[in-house]
């Protein structure tokens, strides 16, 4: 890194680190040319750039002041991840720091030029992100290297990939061994079903308050799995009819879903009580091991979710991605981003964290314990995984993921709701299309 960029680094640390507030002055060039060791020309030209891209405000004759909103610029040397507190972040910035001298990963920012997004938010944001496809052929023409089913719900129907997976998993239940034989409740068969599931909840009601009974994660997740599980989806691209929302099958897994709400009226939980051996069941993917395996809790066991008479042998796919925004304009630094982020270094020491399963296949291999079979079924229900539960707009699927969200938050009718942003989803779709068909739009065919 030049002494323009050890600078640069060094303000931002400053006002990471708190030691500046929004509003507040900084020492002036002079002074900082002393602690970066660098020109005053250097320091000038740092200060500078920040002041470009809005971090900070320079006011003549007064100095250099931090912007108020500085949290929300992105810089352009930039890499945001969506959680700080990851126990491998240490390492994976000295892996970086190493490969790459030139960009940094910033904790308070919010947005970044790179970043590492999760499925839906990136799905929801994915207009903002730059097409991906051929930067990734221009790294890794050898595309065999890597799982290549995680790729496909993050390309549209025109084949552009917003996002890479760097780590992806398919959610399976977790369940505590001790807990429920405590609560006299049998432990999962592998082709146990919701009615055994929901017997089993009852049972645990007994002897754990519902905040202890399970932890389901980010609520579409929570109900989009049990709507797949119940062989409901939001949109089907091959059938006539694409709309799925107001389907009998989609209706009945939120119905299950609304009889566990209720079953568990205390929703209330702690973060990590399952990994704290406090709590019986959990759905998520792979990436809790890490947390496991930071608080050296061994007491768990996993099962495929529990199957519904008439439903589908799918789970909902977890996934984080590199995305990078459209203001990059520095597509070399884009091109070492993505090889470096997938490079056998950086998967095999995500693998040896045991967070989620690397994208590379080497690497996966690498972190899955073959002679453990709570820890084998991931590998075996990654083929029944999806992330389907996307819309090809951002805007239908903010509206649609509110709609579903709202039969619980208002007390909604699951069928009114459901037919009324199937209509909305339906109207959309035909205008869309006639577009397309005139030459004036995009349409909605991949979704």
């Amino acid at each position: 890194m030049d002494k323009v960029g050890i600078a640069r680094n060094h303000i931002i640390n400053l006002l990471e680190s708190g030691q500046f507030k929004d509003g507040e002055k900084l020492p002036g060039a002079r002074e900082l040319c002393i602690t970066v060791d660098a020109s005053f020309v250097m320091v000038q030209t740092a200060l500078a750039s920040l002041v470009r891209e809005g971090v900070l405000e320079s006011v003549p004759r007064r100095g250099t002041f931090v912007c108020p909103g500085w949290r929300n610029r992105i810089l352009r040397d930039s890499i945001v991840v969506y959680k700080t507190t990851w126990p491998w972040l240490g390492g994976l910035k000295d892996i970086l720091s190493r490969e790459l001298p030139e960009l940094h990963i910033r904790e308070l920012f919010k947005s970044g030029t790179f970043e590492l997004r999760t499925t839906i938010a990136m799905q929801r944001d994915r207009n903002e992100y730059m097409d991906l496809s051929g930067l990734f052929k221009d790294v890794y023409a050898d595309c065999g290297e890597f799982f290549t089913k995680p790729f496909a719900p993050f390309r549209d129907h025109e084949g552009r990939l917003y996002g890479i997976p760097f780590i992806f998993s398919p959610r399976v239940m977790f369940y505590n061994p001790r807990l429920l034989e405590n609560a006299g409740c049998p432990l999962p068969r592998p082709d146990w079903t919701w009615d055994e599931f929901i017997d089993c909840v009852r049972k645990l009601k007994k002897t754990l308050p519902g905040r202890r009974i399970f932890d389901w994660g980010v609520e579409t997740y929570r109900w989009m799995s049990i709507v797949f599980r119940a062989g409901g989806r939001l949109i089907d691209p091959a059938a006539a009819d694409p709309v799925k929302i107001d389907d009998e099958r989609t209706k009945l897994g939120l119905r299950l879903y609304t009889e566990l709400r209720q079953e568990l009226d205390d929703k209330r939980f702690r973060e990590d009580e399952f990994a704290q051996g406090n709590m019986a069941f959990m759905l998520a993917p792979r990436e809790e091991l890490n947390k496991f395996k930071a608080l050296n809790f061994n007491d768990w066991q996993t099962v495929k979710l529990p199957s519904i008479p008439g439903g589908a042998e799918l789970t909902t796919q977890a996934t984080d991605l590199l995305c990078i925004r459209k203001s990059c304009g520095d597509m070399d630094a884009a091109r070492e981003f993505i090889r470096v982020m997938l490079s056998e270094e950086v998967q095999d020491f995500i693998a040896a964290e045991h967070y989620g399963i690397p994208i590379r296949k080497s690497s996966a291999m690498k972190s899955i314990n073959p002679e453990e079979e709570r820890d084998t079924l991931f590998m075996t229900e990654m083929a029944k995984m999806s992330a389907e539960y996307n819309i090809d707009s951002p805007d239908l699927t903010s509206m649609v993921e509110n709609g579903i969200t709202g039969i619980w938050n208002h007390h909604a009718d699951i069928d009114e709701t459901c037919s009324k942003l199937a209509d909305a989803l339906r109207t959309f779709i035909f205008f869309s299309n006639s577009s397309t068909a005139n030459g004036n739009g995009r349409g909605l065919v991949n979704f």
